[in-house]
């Protein structure tokens, strides 16, 4: 009896046993599951782009961090110099079977370059991965096939509070990329949207001015690629004449932040050189702020141009809803090639981009920008190298990247073209602000 009983206390221990392991893996299982549908919700270190709320991104002293946060996968690749191409599908060049690096492009002899193919020498521009994939797995906080290379470090320092700010809403927004030394246009800028608000009291039109901080050391000189350039104009005045005073710029720009709540203020550093972070930002800081239900496009302007508010709205009425959410809108450059020369503020290296016609891309002092694609240019920007390219072209590599669309508007004119009859025979909704009566008193 007493082994009976033995035996039968075994198999009840290895039952329960069993049953401890079933429930055990039915747990782990529901757990997994539970996990699987309430992280990207919950967890505030979730990977993914753009954040479902902004305390995603909020860090000390209530400051955001807008770099991406991605999850590669664990065989990730990370672009180097040994990506190649054939040179038979970059130039028109049968009878080379050498495959060439982004980084050769530029030592190959120019004569190459009247047989490049276009737009397929585009593509090599770094960095050269399956961008759509990629987009969409970070949209959903998936593991990506590839490190973002250019996912530099930015913080928002400090953000309005009355435009993309909680319940805010409005019918535009306008994002305005001002340099931090730029006060005095600032103030024009903002005198002139008083009266473009009296004109058109029926539209809610917010305006943010983007900056950076200021350069501490250095004044109006920058190595561009080995060559020492000095920025000329009013522009490197200022900087000059502020070289050294970081301190009291920043005194001067926390007056204007109490006084005003429009500005948006990052870590970069703001020069003339450095647009291109301050585009990035702007796309980042739109694409995290910003609600992109409401609003189907966003506009971004320089600080030295102004618009017709009311011709401006009429353009996007006239406009379908669909092409207007997935477009960008500018004066589209086809045909514009390289500066090659050291002296000039656009100077473009063949190290840089090594082509001399550039990709097609909306001009630099406005765009509006579609609200669909703004999460994919926050997103493609890491994924695309911008020190020191010109803001304008960037834009222009990064829409070619991702398959977005350029939509040229007649109506929209910048600083170069002062002396386009068009001007004075039409109207215009957009142009340098000495066309404004305004801005000529």
């Amino acid at each position: 009896m007493p082994a009976a009983l033995r035996v039968a206390a075994k198999l009840l221990f290895f039952l329960a046993i069993c049953l401890l392991i079933g429930y055990m893996c039915n747990f782990f299982r529901f757990d997994r599951i539970l996990r699987a549908v309430t992280l990207p919700r919950t967890h505030p270190s979730y990977c993914r782009w753009p954040p479902l709320n902004l305390d995603e991104i909020r860090i000390a002293n209530n400051t955001y961090n807008i770099t991406l946060c991605t999850q590669p996968h664990r065989n990730a690749s990370t672009f180097n110099s040994s990506i190649t191409y054939p040179v038979k599908s970059i130039f028109n060049i049968t009878t080379d079977d050498r495959w060439i690096s982004f980084e050769e492009l530029g030592e190959s002899p120019r004569s190459m370059w009247e047989l490049v193919i276009y737009p397929n020498i585009y593509r090599t521009y770094p960095q050269d991965v399956p961008i759509g994939d990629i987009v969409k797995a970070i949209k959903s906080g998936s593991l990506v096939s590839a490190k973002p290379d250019y996912n530099y470090p930015i913080r928002i320092l400090k953000t309005s509070h009355s435009v993309c700010s909680d319940n805010t809403t409005h019918d535009l927004v306008m994002v305005v990329k001002s340099g931090i030394l730029n006060w005095e246009r600032r103030r024009l800028f903002r005198a002139f949207m008083r009266r473009e608000k009296k004109l058109n009291p029926n539209t809610k039109v917010g305006v943010v001015f983007s900056l950076g901080v200021p350069r501490q050391y250095g004044g109006r000189k920058f190595d561009r690629d080995g060559h020492e350039m000095v920025l000329g104009g009013p522009a490197g005045d200022l900087m000059d004449e502020y070289n050294g005073r970081g301190n009291e710029v920043m005194q001067k720009i926390e007056e204007e932040m109490r006084m005003y709540d429009d500005i948006v203020l990052a870590d970069y550093e703001d020069t003339y050189y450095n647009l291109t972070w301050k585009t990035v930002t702007n796309l980042r800081w739109i694409s995290a702020f910003c609600d992109k239900r409401r609003n189907d496009v966003f506009m971004i302007i320089d600080d030295d141009h102004r618009m017709n508010v009311s011709m401006l709205m009429q353009f996007l009425a006239s406009v379908p809803r669909d092409k207007k959410r997935t477009s960008i809108f500018g004066r589209i450059a086809y045909g514009d090639y390289a500066s090659r020369s050291p002296q000039y503020k656009l100077y473009l290296s063949y190290r840089e981009i090594p082509w001399d016609l550039m990709c097609p891309y909306p001009r630099g002092f406005c765009q509006l920008v579609g609200a669909d694609i703004v999460d994919d240019m926050a997103i493609g920007s890491a994924y695309t190298r911008y020190p020191y390219v010109h803001e304008d072209v960037y834009l222009g590599l990064l829409a070619f990247k991702l398959g977005i669309p350029l939509q040229h508007v007649n109506t929209m004119f910048d600083h170069r073209e002062l002396g386009n009859p068009e001007l004075n025979s039409s109207p215009f909704m957009v142009a340098e602000s000495s066309y404004w009566k305004m801005t000529r008193l």
